[in-house]
């Protein structure tokens, strides 16, 4: 997952250290999951916060996200990563294939 310090630090600068540490286990759990739940226990695990310190922070928090809790910089990272990867899975295969080929023209 990419990271952008600048663009963090000039957007998080009104962070606590403890906001800080739940909204970049909240990005880290998107990033490998693709989304997060819309519930707070489930919010709050994820944070490593108990669900009221969640619910005290979650005020702080909620306005880097959208439409509940989609976030539009890595959705449009995600899905650069996701034709990136692709690209190169296409590309491998082709590979395997043109080996395959001069391993068979060889015998």
């Amino acid at each position: 997952m990419p990271i952008y310090i600048g663009d963090y630090l000039a957007d998080t600068s009104h962070l606590t250290t403890l906001q800080h540490g739940a909204y970049l286990l909240l990005l880290f759990h998107y990033w490998k999951a693709g989304a997060l739940p819309d519930d707070d226990q489930q919010l709050s695990q994820i944070t490593k916060m108990s669900v009221d310190d969640w619910r005290k922070n979650r005020g702080t928090i909620q306005p880097f996200f959208f439409d509940g809790w989609r976030h539009k910089r890595l959705d449009r990272e995600l899905k650069r990563h996701m034709e990136v990867h692709a690209k190169r899975l296409t590309a491998s295969e082709k590979g395997v294939a043109v080996r395959a080929m001069n391993r068979f023209r060889r015998r």
